[in-house]
């Protein structure tokens, strides 16, 4: 199974190849915008091994929490190369992808969303014990256990979701002619539009 996976839900995108179980990501860390850089990116990664995404099998995205705009580059891209060559597009959420090495364990997953408040996510041996919310992270973590693992941006492990765990997801999920983002509240431009 081939499968191309975008990450471009924070400020460091990635791109990611899944290749019958093999994982290859190429961490985006640029000045330029996600829409210009991801691309190009993932069609250096495919080149690198020989292969265009004529030759996928499927296409995944990170659907969010995270940047309003870049779930949006993300899930188009996904979305479009779906269509253009007829193949199946997986959705897969940030949370999901922080908590994905923590699979055998209970794990809270934490997306900063800045002044206290963030998104969140428990899982306890890959079921969802919390579903992902908007959350102010104070109250979210209150009555959790002490041996729940704390990963993401707005923990002491302030790891970011990746490209390869979307992929590696995706892999285990075969899925949708076409995915949508993952908004667990609205946008600025809609909080100002609706005041």
């Amino acid at each position: 199974m081939k499968i191309l996976a975008f990450e471009t839900t924070d400020a460091v995108a990635s791109v990611a190849l899944y290749l019958d179980g093999e994982q290859y990501e190429t961490v985006i860390d640029t000045d330029r915008r996600h829409a210009e850089s991801v691309l190009p990116a993932a069609e250096a990664l495919l080149s690198a091994h020989g292969l265009s995404t004529v030759d996928m099998d499927a296409f995944a995205a990170d659907v969010g929490p995270g940047s309003f705009t870049g779930v949006r580059i993300g899930v188009c891209m996904a979305n479009a190369l779906g269509a253009a060559h007829r193949k199946p597009v997986v959705a897969v959420n940030a949370l999901e992808t922080l908590a994905r090495p923590y699979r055998n364990e209970t794990v809270c997953a934490l997306i900063d969303a800045r002044n206290g408040n963030g998104y969140g996510a428990v899982y306890q041996r890959g079921e969802i014990v919390k579903a992902p919310c908007a959350c102010v992270i104070d109250a979210f973590t209150a009555d959790l256990s002490k041996d729940c693992q704390m990963v993401g941006t707005a923990t002491n492990d302030p790891k970011m979701p990746s490209a390869a765990a979307v992929a590696c997801i995706a892999a285990e999920r075969m899925g949708e002619k076409e995915i949508a983002p993952l908004y667990l509240k609205l946008s600025q431009a809609e909080r100002m539009w609706n005041a």
